[in-house]
């Protein structure tokens, strides 16, 4: 493109060329979506050396003046540095002025329609282990919420750059969905607990000491007595129908226990992530 050259009369020549450039960087997704990138827009001549031509920035920022918002990017500044550098092949030095873009991503968009969607999912799960084990849903819930987890783990997939970083909300959904995962082992365990039936052996002493007394009474699980008006069954019946009563009671215990621990787990994790944002 030809373009006018301004030549003073001290010497000073002026050559505005307009030019419009295309440029990439690498994108760093750890922390998305509360991430930020550096992309860096480097002048300079490597056909005329320092001697020649020197290039020198006039501002210490870049104009933004004529910068159009972005509903994705958030532009917090464009500083300007003067590089002077020497190459081993050459003794003359070649300036350069580098021009460093710093972005920070618009968040609310994916806390609202990813992020807030998955941390009210995962609070479902810890649910499951309070629905009576009569129910028979128990399972089914927890299996729905890794299915829900799935369908948003692809929608962020579908967002995100490709990139050899594992993102903030990956590891967020991973941990969630490993999570879910073991309550739903642990519930098909307890089930099994609950229905083991009047055959089933004892509870252990330890089971008995540990899950009996220092659990129930962590968890508020007590017993209910027998009615007196309930029918006076043979010595064998009565020690099986106590026995099953023991295992229902231990597994009724176990669910309090781990419907808090997976609470906590749920939480701890959301505000770690959310932490980020602030």
């Amino acid at each position: 493109m030809e373009t006018n050259v301004v030549l003073r009369s001290d010497g000073h020549i002026m050559w505005d060329s307009p030019a419009i450039t295309k440029s990439s960087c690498k994108v760093d997704v750890s922390y998305f979506p509360f991430d930020g990138q550096q992309c860096r827009l480097t002048f300079g001549s490597w056909t005329y050396n320092g001697n020649q031509i020197d290039l020198r920035n006039q501002l210490d920022t870049g104009d933004l003046t004529d910068f159009v918002e972005n509903v994705e990017w958030e532009v917090l500044g464009m500083p300007a540095t003067r590089n002077v550098i020497t190459y081993g092949c050459c003794s003359e030095p070649y300036p350069d002025v580098t021009y460093t873009l710093l972005l920070r991503r618009r968040a609310s968009f994916y806390i609202f329609n990813l992020l807030l969607p998955c941390i009210m999912v995962s609070f479902l799960a810890p649910l499951g282990f309070y629905l009576p084990a009569d129910s028979g849903e128990k399972v089914s819930l927890g299996v729905t919420v890794l299915l829900a987890l799935t369908v948003f783990q692809l929608l962020v997939a579908e967002s995100m750059p490709p990139s050899e970083s594992v993102p903030l909300i990956g590891k967020y959904y991973i941990a969630t969905m490993t999570m879910i995962t073991a309550s739903t082992a642990l519930t098909i365990f307890i089930m099994n607990v609950h229905h083991c039936g009047p055959g089933a052996r004892p509870v252990p002493p330890w089971a008995r000491r540990l899950i009996l007394h220092h659990m129930a009474r962590l968890c508020c699980v007590y017993e209910v007595g027998e009615s007196c008006k309930s029918p006076r069954r043979a010595p064998g019946r009565r020690t099986a129908q106590r026995r099953n009563g023991e295992w229902k009671k231990v597994a009724k215990v176990m669910d309090r226990f781990f419907m808090w621990v997976f609470f906590l787990m749920v939480f701890l994790m959301s505000v770690l992530v959310l932490g980020k944002a602030a």
